[in-house]
């Protein structure tokens, strides 16, 4: 009867991927380039967009009422 309770823990860790740490690791420093771009560059639009925000407000409030 202990067989039977091992056999399915068994099956799961024979089924695990073995070869997805490789791929991992063989990606991972391109991949963490890739994400540290894309990071930058979301970060530059967020600061773009709110200099423009900024711009348009100051513009707005130094026109006078028509």
């Amino acid at each position: 009867m202990s067989e039977e309770v091992m056999a399915p823990y068994a099956a799961g860790a024979a089924a695990a991927p073995k070869h997805e740490s490789r791929l991992i690791s063989a990606g991972s420093a391109a991949t963490r380039a890739m994400r540290e771009q894309a990071r930058r560059r979301r970060d530059a639009e967020t600061k773009l967009q709110l200099h423009l925000l900024q711009i348009r407000n100051k513009q707005a409030g130094s026109q006078p009422a028509s």
